[in-house]
């Protein structure tokens, strides 16, 4: 019966445990759900919404209605008529614009150019978050693993410092070599403390941009879910790396964001100069009033009503609409000339943090045999030492080399992450998948 008590609580503490911590997927849900960055960028495309109902609405007839009541001191005379202490009107119009030389439909379609770029905004925005709650989610996985290694390298260091001390008190080595092996225990404690430091900093960091009160647990990546990737990036072809890198460009050039923008920018531009060429066009509307007045002394209201159609024609000044179309004109060639520089440099991005992602990929390779060998090194270092065969100065820097290392797996790794986070960002892609399957063709 105890044990079955014992089995339950281990049981309720690890769902618990596991309840608390959170994975790579959840941290992008609370990003796109609490960051206040993102969030506000929302706000800002719901406003874009309504200015572009209102521009729509500017294309529809306004109507007003109006109604008066005048009290007469003293009574209104009418000739030999009755008299009039009072009287009351209403009045209605409708007025509906016929043409303006283009600028309320052009007006309107600027402002879905501007609900457009919100909406292109807000994804780049989208994007970015994912990307940076990435990063942040691996540093707070590297910060832990470098201080485990740094706990490791501790533990070591002391295992070497007790294997000395024996090894001086029996006269083998000198009071030299034996304070060379502390100040090395003392140097991997100070290492320890900073790794802590850096570990609890990056989970502040991450808990600050998801908006959680307390310090989450985060769910460790698994390195070998991207073995068979890094495996096809390390025995990549330059034929291969042009290929890949002509898909994706082109996915870029079609999804990314910015360059979206810049092409909306553009349409813009030209909607700008076909509203200030409007200006020397006429104007021409239509509006309808209907109105009922009605003496105090009257039984029913007198109405009458019109039909007005009034055009205009500006004649003077035309500097301002001269130089209106040709501010226009130069807007527009530097709208045009910054989506070619855009254009070049998300080409030039997308072609480098690619080659970046190749060679991190690679580097995660080298890093790997290079931590084995160490290993193994160090390993018979420390035999071979505890057997008197080597000097301490050996043993140090087999050590320093394999806690070298270690660290530097790690960090290849997790910069591979980062990078691969880094080019889907600017690819304006969110499933990985995408990005995989033109690797992997």
């Amino acid at each position: 019966m105890k044990k079955n008590v014992v089995l339950i609580v281990f049981l309720l503490l690890a769902s618990n445990l596991i309840a608390n911590q959170i994975s790579l997927e959840n941290a992008k849900i609370l990003a796109l759900k609490n960051n206040p960055d993102l969030l506000a960028q929302k706000e800002e495309l719901k406003s874009a919404k309504m200015d572009n109902l209102n521009a729509i609405s500017g294309l529809l007839p306004s109507a007003n209605i109006s109604n008066s009541y005048t009290k007469y001191k003293p009574d209104q005379n009418f000739g030999a008529g009755p008299t009039a202490e009072s009287s009351k009107s209403y009045r209605i119009q409708i007025s509906q614009p016929l043409f303006n030389g283009g600028k309320i439909w052009l007006n309107s379609r600027i402002k879905n150019d501007a609900l457009q770029i919100s909406e292109q905004s807000y994804q780049m925005k989208k994007l970015e978050t994912l990307a940076e709650v990435e990063s942040k989610y691996f540093s707070v996985l590297e910060n832990k693993s470098l201080l485990k290694i740094a706990k490791k390298a501790l533990q070591s260091a002391i295992t070497n410092l007790d294997v000395a001390e024996m090894k001086y008190n029996s006269g083998i080595i000198s009071r030299a070599d034996y304070l060379q092996l502390q100040s090395e225990k003392t140097s991997k404690e100070v290492n320890l403390i900073q790794a802590q430091n850096l570990y609890q900093t990056s989970k502040l960091q991450i808990a600050n941009f998801l908006q959680l009160a307390v310090i989450p647990e985060l769910q460790p990546i698994e390195f070998y879910k991207y073995s068979k990737i890094l495996k096809h990036l390390q025995n990549i072809s330059i034929e291969e790396t042009d290929n890949i890198t002509g898909e994706i460009i082109e996915i870029g050039f079609s999804k990314n964001p910015s360059l979206k923008i810049s092409s909306i920018s553009c349409k813009t531009g030209k909607k700008a100069l076909l509203m200030a060429e409007g200006n020397f066009l006429p104007s021409l509307n239509l509006s309808y009033s209907k109105s009922w007045n009605k003496y105090d002394f009257m039984n029913d209201y007198d109405d009458s009503q019109n039909l007005t159609l009034s055009a205009s024609l500006p004649l003077f000044p035309l500097v301002d609409s001269g130089t209106g179309v040709l501010k226009a004109k130069h807007n527009l060639k530097k709208t045009e000339l910054q989506k070619i520089s855009a254009e070049n440099g998300i080409k030039l991005s997308l072609s480098s943090s690619f080659l970046n992602l190749v060679s991190s990929a690679k580097s995660v390779s080298a890093a790997k045999k290079a931590k084995e060998q160490a290993e193994e090194t160090y390993k018979q270092m420390q035999e071979r030492y505890s057997s008197g065969l080597i000097s301490t100065n050996d043993l140090l820097s087999a050590q320093v080399l394999f806690i070298s290392s270690q660290s530097q797996y790690t960090k290849s790794f997790y910069d591979f992450l980062r990078t691969k986070s880094s080019l889907m960002q600017q690819m304006g892609i969110e499933d990985t998948n995408v990005l995989y399957r033109i690797i992997q063709k």
